[in-house]
This record gives C-alpha cells, structure tokens and sequence, in this order.
C-alpha cells in the first residue's frame, strides 16, 4: 500500500514532547517554550481556554478507512463530536485537553498517521489532486510522488526547523488542481520524449502578502525530485529570514535576492546536491481498480432524484467502467457518527477508496457502476442535507474567530449565514457547479480567498469609534498552469451585509453569464463594475444605537 513512512525519531520526538508538557505543567516551561515545541506537532491552543487543536497529516490526502476509523475514534474519545478536513487534504481535531494531547499522537502513530509537521516552521502537508491516478485528462499519476517524498522529507532532521513553513504540491496536468503554481515549490507533471518527469515551480504561497509562483525548470526527469526538494529547503534554510517571520516564506527570499541571484544560488545547490548521490524517491504505484463487494446492488424508485445526484456527484474515471463519488461535508466539518457510517460503508471497497479534498469535503473513488445505488441508498438515508447543489459544500472557509487567536472575523459563522440565504433565494445554484467562494477571516488567507472566484477576508471597521466585522471583496482569480492570477480586491461589505450582497451579485453574474467563457472573463469585463454597484448599496452601516446587529 502506498503510505508514507513514520521516521524512525517519531517516537523519540513524541517522548520529548511530553517531557515538555510536563515541565510546563510544573511551572519549569512558560508557555512561549511549550508553544515552540508543540505547534511543530501540528498542535495549536484555541481561544477556549487549555483547549488545543491536533492537524493530522495525509499527504496528497490518502487515508485509509481504518485511519480515518482511528482518527475519529480519538476525536469520540478525547475530544469533541466532529472531525474537521481542512484545505491542505489534512484532518483536525478540535477542543483537545493538555493532557490528552501525547496519548492522542501515540495512538495515532499506532495507526501510521503522524501530526509532526502539521503546523511550524516545517514541512507542511504535500498536496495533490484528489483525483490524481483517475483523472482522465492527466498525463500520470502523482499522488505516488507526494507520498515518496513526504516519507524521505520527515525523516529528515532539518524538515523541521526552517526559518517559516514550506509547503510542497504536485498536479498532474496544466489545470493545476494540486496548487503547485501558488506553492513554496510545485511540480507539474510532463511527459518529454517518452520519459515522465516534471515542470518545477517556485517562492509562491498565499497569505496576507500572497505570490504566484516562478517557473524554475522547465523539466527535470522522476528521479530528479527528491534532489530538487533538497536543493530548495538547503537553500531556504540557510539563507531564510529568521528574524522577522512575517517576511520569512520562500517568496520573499526570492524577492530579496532577485531573480538572477536566486537562480544562482539554486544551481550552486543544486550541484552541491547531486554531488551527494542520493537515492531517488521509492515512488510505489496505487491500483485503481476495483474490488466486488460481497452485499447486493439496491434498486431505485426515484430514478429522476438518483440521475440529479450522479449529474452532481459523480464523474468517471479513466479506468473503465469506474467512477468517483463527491462526498459533501458542509465547511468541512462531519460529525463522528456520520463519519464512521461512511467508514463502514467504504470498507468493502479496499484501502484506496477515500480521499480528503482542498475544498474539504471527501472523493470516494474505483466504484463500479453498479454499486452508485447502494451509495445513494446511503447517502440518503445517512447524509444531512442530501443531494443539494453542490456549491453550498465547496464554499470554502477557515475557522475564523470563534476558535483562531488570529481570527478578526466568524468566517464560518458568515459561511453558514450564505448558505441559508442561497437556501431561500430561487437562484439556479446549479449553474454555479465550479464557482469557488472563499471565505477567510482575516488577510492570512487561511480560507484560501486569494484563489477563489469570489473571495472574502475579514477586517475591522470603524463608526462612531465602535469595531464591526467587515470584509474585504476579492475576485476573479485564475489557477492554471501558465495562467494563475490571483484574486483582486473590488471593495467591502460588512459581514451583517455579506449574504445578501452575494445572493445579489449570483443573481446579477447568472443573467450575464452566457456572454463569457467563464467566471473571471465576466470581471475583466463587467464584474468589477457590478461588485462596486451591488456592494454600494450596503455601505451606509448603522450607527449602534441604530442596528446593534451590524457590531
């Protein structure tokens, strides 16, 4: 099976970090030293006082159902009700006590899922399409790719002391669905005189000053990835701000030195590298094929309901006669209980069955036609808000202020209060399948706004000397190989305003939208002016003693 590999330290590492909690506890560590050993664990305190949150690495967003059964049987146990994916194809749990935070890492280590690296100065979770080994438009598979690279990078005692996060992506074709053109480095896949190997991208990310990424090499063979990997976090490492984190990432690196010097530093390392003679990375191919249950196929009585779902959620894959089912889980968050349901519904399917999203929900993948009843049978009878048009669960936000100590916003509150009002609107919402709205709430870009169609990120306003939410109207970014541009901001709207500004402006772009090739043609041309027209209708905020909801 193709899983990343545990270092050989973990445990060692595990056993260190629960010294540390236990100097804390005694008052021999302050909470700024536990805090720089625990965040490389993937561990972050919440505003809810001795409560933290536990990220859990699943690179290129494989887990197994037997993991994810792990992972939510910790969360029942130790913490709170919901396990929660997250845009990096990750899995958290929240509202975890001190305590529990070692024996948690413990049993998930038993599970082979590791925690190490889930926040830090480290290196992030590696990314790739969660239809990656399946989609028929990709050159190859390079879910395998991440996973080899993930083992031999964690094993890796620098990986976790870099000057800021670094975060790695691969995508199997121009389309980009793995982000790698908005990544500290990013590998897309190429296919040059028969040999496999990849166009290499670099000093990209998002946050509160994002960057696309520059192409560094147009193409480098498979067996040249891990050097490559190597070459870029030696040289991140050793000449990475660590004085001022908040100018740290690869990006700015870039930007100081120049272009020019950059490159040449680069190929200084990289012959420096490859003078090593490492190994290249044991790439383990996945099979994606599938694997006959032992239940019966369910018949359908609303064949019309059944037709609806598999339009909106399922696509088939390259293997013939196999398809992929999307999974919403509204803002990511899926209670255990449900959780476990679709565990034991995919078991009979094998290892290679489920994958965690960047829009976080899941893709189940290699189910044969036959079995697509059984699955809306289920899903039916087990899934909240059942077979609703799609985009209310790809509206992506971070957790916001009602957890975050960076939150200025409740970014998943305002996402919440867009999906009731689109529940209520006669909008077409089917016609909005592949639009991204992103919500963040605050400029760190947790919520990925930066890349969305139609993007929001929190502030703070001001009248009459009292604060209320804002946000902050961003639009019409592109992610595609070549062709990535970021959101641009159009205005704000406060967050009182937010559902019905964006219920106003679907309605505006779907009478529009068949004059353009798509969302971000609609912008350059006339979205820009119709954000400024719409969004002006709200600016005139109350003052408190006016309307106390708007505060």
């Amino acid at each position: 099976m193709c899983k990343y590999k545990l270092p050989e330290s973990l445990a060692n590492d595990i056993d260190e970090l629960e010294a540390s909690i236990n100097k804390y506890k005694k008052g021999e560590m302050n909470s700024d030293e536990l805090k720089a050993r625990r965040v490389p664990f993937g561990v972050y305190e919440q505003r809810e006082s001795d409560t933290y949150m536990i990220r859990i690495r699943c690179a290129a967003g494989f887990v197994t159902p037997e993991q994810l059964e792990k992972v939510i049987e910790l969360s029942s146990q130790y913490c709170m009700d919901k396990i929660h994916l997250t845009t990096r194809q990750e899995l958290q749990i929240h509202y975890v006590k001190l305590d529990d935070i070692v024996t948690i890492i413990r049993e998930l280590s038993k599970a082979g899922l590791a925690s190490r690296g889930g926040g830090g100065n480290t290196i992030r979770n590696i990314l790739a399409p969660e239809d990656a080994g399946i989609n028929p438009e990709e050159r190859f598979d390079v879910s395998p790719y991440a996973i080899a690279l993930t083992s031999r990078l964690i094993a890796e005692n620098d990986s976790w002391t870099l000057p800021r996060k670094f975060k790695i992506a691969f995508s199997g074709s121009d389309k980009d669905k793995g982000y790698a053109t908005i990544s500290d480095l990013g590998f897309i896949a190429q296919i040059k005189a028969g040999q496999k190997g990849f166009r290499v991208y670099a000093a990209g990310g998002l946050g509160t000053k994002s960057r696309t990424s520059n192409l560094l090499l147009d193409f480098i063979p498979e067996k040249e990835v891990y050097n490559i990997a190597k070459t870029l976090k030696n040289l991140f490492w050793k000449h990475g701000n660590r004085k001022n984190k908040y100018a740290a990432r690869l990006r700015f690196l870039w930007e100081k030195l120049g272009e020019k010097e950059f490159r040449n530093k680069f190929a200084e390392e990289y012959e420096t590298v490859k003078k090593e003679n490492y190994s290249p990375l044991e790439v383990n191919s996945f099979s994606n094929t599938s694997i006959e249950a032992t239940f019966q196929t369910v018949k359908i009585e609303d064949k019309r309901d059944f037709e609806l779902w598999r339009k909106r959620f399922v696509n088939s894959q390259k293997q013939r006669d196999l398809y992929s089912i999307n999974i919403p889980v509204e803002l990511g968050f899926i209670k255990n209980e449900k959780a476990l349901e679709l565990v034991n519904s995919i078991k009979p399917f094998g290892n290679n069955v489920i994958r965690i999203t960047k829009d976080q929900n899941f893709l189940i993948r290699n189910i044969s036609e036959r079995y697509l009843t059984n699955f809306y049978d289920f899903l039916k009878t087990n899934q909240e808000n059942f077979n609703r048009p799609f985009i209310y669960d790809k509206i992506i936000s971070c957790t916001g202020a009602s957890t975050c100590q960076l939150g200025i916003c409740f970014s998943r509150g305002a996402a919440k209060a867009i999906i009731h009002k689109l529940s209520e609107s006669n909008i077409a919402l089917d016609n909005l399948y592949n639009l991204k709205i992103n919500i963040s709430g605050c400029p760190n870009a947790c919520g990925q706004h930066p890349v969305a169609d139609l993007g929001f990120f929190g502030k703070a306003g001001r009248v009459d000397g009292k604060l209320y939410p804002v946000y902050n109207i961003v639009a019409g970014a592109v992610v595609s190989e070549s062709e990535t541009r970021l959101a641009e901001k159009l205005g704000e709207i406060s967050a009182r305003d937010l559902p019905e500004f964006l219920t106003d402006f679907l309605k505006t772009y779907l009478d529009k939208a068949a004059k353009y090739k798509n969302f971000r043609e609609y912008i350059l041309s006339e979205g820009k002016s119709d954000v400024e027209f719409i969004s002006g209708k709200y600016k005139n905020v109350p003052h408190f003693k006016e309307d106390k909801n708007y505060y």
